[in-house]
């Protein structure tokens, strides 16, 4: 198990978050203090989906967008 974890951590791997609705990546981003500490759903670009985005690895961003045609 240690040296699973292990393992995993020198991966460092890699997280996106993505819109559960289109599958799109490019989401606004909170950049300072009060955007972070405010409970405002962040805003798809693309379908304008409002709510709570998933956060993937950015290898599994192709699968997540086959499932979502499904």
């Amino acid at each position: 198990l240690f040296e699973k974890c292990k393992s995993d951590l020198m991966e460092k791997k890699q997280y996106t978050k993505i819109c559960p609705k289109c599958g799109n990546i490019d989401i606004p981003v909170k950049t300072n203090f009060a955007e972070m500490l405010m409970p405002t759903p962040e805003k798809c670009r693309k379908c304008s989906y409002a709510g709570l985005f998933p956060e993937i690895e950015i290898n599994e961003i192709e699968e997540f967008r086959k499932k979502l045609k499904k």
